[in-house]
């Protein structure tokens, strides 16, 4: 099975989505196919031995003007070519409207008692022996212009659906609007059909219809744009072009012709073309862009540095290690479109109810229409006109105003800027789902080494039981270099400060003893270095005073790491591990959401609660292996809380995986293999608050556009066909109701759009 992501040109309601799901999911070549209408991707898993673009596209294309692009570039063109159509049919449709608007005016100034004018003042036309009026042949062809040259594609979205024996959005258009213009058409050219009705027309129904759908339709597209500006503005922050350095001399290249390996000049104030490592120079970087972090980041040889950040002082070189979609900022753009492209389980009762939203309105419309032409007089109620102008009159204003694109748009449109802003502070959601759930945690674990504290470990105290601390530095660095654990670096770096040749010995049978430390063998003799539990594994003998100086120095929030040789303890190496600047604001911000704060480490117990009670921690789970983390992510569900789990995304793998949310800290620049449903690029916890924030709002946002969506439906169908008529004499006109219906589309939108503001 393959699983890719395409884009769909043509979309215009949340029934096309319907629609085209519908048409995929029916191929059995197809295993699953979800269709985001705000973002227009289609998400597609499919057998490639059966199916491959071209017929995907053809299948796509047969249910509707829809279009199937591969690239963005392609998505581009094909959405600047609909927008030109768009606008020019707009624009043809709003000069023919100018009459009918005139006339409006007139008759509402006629009505006031301002204005006296005849009701046809064009007067009358025999033809054949029949009186045709000659205003409603002049209304006749502005409003035929506008419904099959602005409309026609609603005729043509009609058809296709029907073809596929379902119905959308450009079904109710179709429907009202035709019944509008082609009662008014009998009207004008044989009104002896109608002679026992009263004989008046509603071409400016027909007419205002359409061009208010446009221009809703028009509208939406430009807000849909801005909604997603998010993912542009990563697109533009790519440099197009570098400074390459090849046999000695500097060639400005574009960046798309880099390959790893090559060496780039970056200058004060150019932005790094790619991500890579500095081999020359130092420099202050400005990673506010892709981190969010908006301190400039010091920066010399051998550190990394990310595409599309900014130097801001200092020159240096640097040789490219990722190109393509391995970069860091192609990753974030990926994971974004990746999240956008996904549904919140609030969405999925509005798209039940979308998929049979049209069928029921046609029946609502079908039951108005009886009931006003068949019952009404009958139960004693008076018509403004006649019985058949009456029913056709509220059956097209039931097609008209009802919308499940404000039920399609709800969702997506929030989630779409609401990813794409966190994306830019550097907060990286993964998908919908975690974006609607991430505020309801209850409790919020967190690892302790790199994610409370800086995860930068230093060697403050060696204790030895003789007075050979230089002896059992070098080593224990002779075993430890051979880690990566941060603690082993810790020991490693302190024996190089002090120039010992670790190098120079050979130990033998290394072993890794995860959670706990390292073992190997030197000149004969077993070396174990690590925690207790490692100790009391190996059955080392305990040196008493050593004990009684680790019990001390756990108590002031140290890390020890006991070394034993030959079977007997021989030194600690005390380590200090400094709590990052942000954690104390970030745990007392988390405590005024009423969240519970939970440390869990392998660390030693004293050491995590000395580091607890610094903090205000509530709750410490510690000396627990790696592998033992997410069985307490259980224990602690198992209370009935809802966990979130903030890790190092590498060896907290499972427990950020076992957690309802995984919050992963960003490390270097390979955030995609983070675990967990979050990344934080930065990797500072602060940033949790900041996505627990966000996910409050979007949910809010998600909730008010559908409540509006459902609030608006539930009361305007029903005015619309007619229900306020027999008490207050209201009738909607299908003007007004398909002005508020490409209002309510548009004002999902707008609201949605808030986020970017409040975020």
């Amino acid at each position: 099975m393959k699983k890719e992501t395409y884009s769909i040109v043509g979309m215009h309601c949340a029934s096309c989505k319907s629609l085209i799901e519908g048409e995929l999911k029916g191929n059995e070549a197809v295993k699953k196919a979800n269709v985001n209408f705000s973002t227009e991707m289609l998400n597609i898993e499919y057998d490639e031995g059966q199916l491959d673009f071209e017929k995907l596209a053809k299948i796509v294309a047969s249910v509707g003007n829809y279009k199937l692009v591969k690239d963005e570039a392609q998505k581009d063109d094909e959405k600047l070519k609909e927008y030109k159509i768009l606008r020019r049919k707009l624009l043809v449709t709003g000069i023919a409207v100018v009459p009918f608007a005139v006339m409006m005016v007139v008759m509402i100034l006629q009505a006031l008692g301002v204005l006296e004018i005849m009701h046809a003042p064009l007067g009358m036309l025999e033809v054949g022996g029949i009186e045709i009026n000659i205003f409603f042949v002049v209304q006749f062809v502005l409003a035929s212009i506008i419904l099959f040259y602005g409309g026609g594609g609603f005729f043509t979205g009609a058809l296709s659906a029907l073809k596929s024996k379902t119905a959308n959005m450009d079904t109710l258009v179709a429907l009202g609007t035709t019944t509008a213009w082609a009662f008014s058409t009998v009207v004008t050219f044989a009104p002896w059909v109608f002679a026992d009705v009263q004989q008046d027309v509603f071409f400016e129904a027909a007419a205002f219809i359409v061009f208010f759908i446009l221009m809703g339709r028009f509208f939406e597209a430009k807000a849909k744009s801005q909604a997603n500006d998010a993912i542009k503005k990563l697109f533009e922050l790519q440099a197009k072009e570098a400074t390459v350095l090849k046999n000695g001399k500097e060639l400005k290249v574009k960046v798309d012709d880099l390959a790893p390996g090559d060496i780039v000049i970056v200058r004060p104030g150019e932005k790094i073309a790619l991500d890579g490592i500095i081999v020359e120079g130092n420099a202050s970087i400005d990673e506010s862009a892709v981190t969010g972090e908006s301190i400039p980041v010091e920066k010399s040889v051998g550190d990394n540095v990310i595409g599309a950040t900014v130097n801001k002082t200092g020159s240096f070189q640097f040789k490219v290690e990722k190109i393509g979609e391995e970069t860091l900022l192609s990753q974030i753009i990926r994971m974004v479109e990746e999240a956008q492209g996904t549904q919140a389980p609030i969405q999925k009762l509005a798209d039940q109810i979308s998929g049979i939203f049209v069928p029921i309105v046609i029946g609502i419309a079908i039951v108005g229409f009886v009931f006003w032409y068949f019952f009404a007089t009958g139960v004693g109620i008076s018509l403004p006109g006649g019985t058949l102008s009456t029913a056709i009159y509220i059956a097209t204003a039931v097609l008209i105003i009802a919308c499940p694109c404000a039920l399609g748009l709800a969702t997506p449109t929030a989630v779409m800027v609401g990813t794409g802003k966190t994306a830019a502070g550097g907060i990286l959601i993964k998908n919908a789902e975690t974006l609607e759930h991430a505020h309801k945690n209850d409790a919020l674990v967190f690892d302790k080494t790199g994610t409370l504290t800086e995860g930068k470990p230093v060697v403050d105290e060696i204790i030895c039981d003789s007075g050979e601390e230089e002896k059992y530095l070098m080593l224990a660095a002779a075993l430890e270099h051979l880690s990566e654990h941060p603690l082993s670096e810790a020991i490693t770096a302190q024996a190089e400060e002090r120039d010992l040749d670790y190098g120079a010995l050979k130990v033998e049978d290394f072993r890794l003893h995860e959670g706990m430390g390292v073992s190997g063998v030197y000149k004969g003799e077993r070396v174990v270095i690590g925690n207790e539990k490692l100790m009391r594994k190996e059955g080392v003998e305990a040196h008493e005073l050593l004990q009684k100086k680790a019990e001390n120095l756990h108590s002031q929030g140290k890390t020890v790491v006991s070394m034993a040789v030959g079977g007997r303890e021989v030194a600690l190496f005390a380590l200090l591990d400094k709590p990052k600047k942000e954690a104390a604001a970030a745990i007392k911000a988390l405590h005024k959401k009423g969240i519970q704060v939970i440390m869990l480490t392998g660390d030693h117990k004293d050491t995590a609660g000395y580091i607890a009670d610094d903090l205000g921690i509530d709750r410490v789970i510690a000396e627990v292996l790696p592998t033992e983390k997410a069985e307490q992510i259980q224990k602690l569900k198992k209370e009935g809380l809802f966990v979130a789990m903030v890790g190092d995304g590498i060896n907290d793998a499972p427990a950020l995986a076992e957690a309802q949310i995984g919050i992963a800290m960003g490390t270097g620049t390979d955030i995609a293999k983070e675990a967990g449903d979050i990344v934080l690029v930065h990797g500072t916890i602060d940033k949790v608050v900041d996505a627990i924030e966000i996910s409050n709002k979007t949910l809010a946002i998600i909730k008010q556009n559908l409540m509006w969506a459902f609030g608006y439906n539930v009361i305007a169908i029903p005015v619309a066909a007619g229900v306020l008529y027999p008490l207050f004499g209201i009738l909607l006109s299908p003007i007004i109701a398909s002005a508020a219906m490409a209002f309510s589309s548009v004002s999902v939108v707008l609201n949605s759009l808030r986020l970017k503001s409040n975020v």
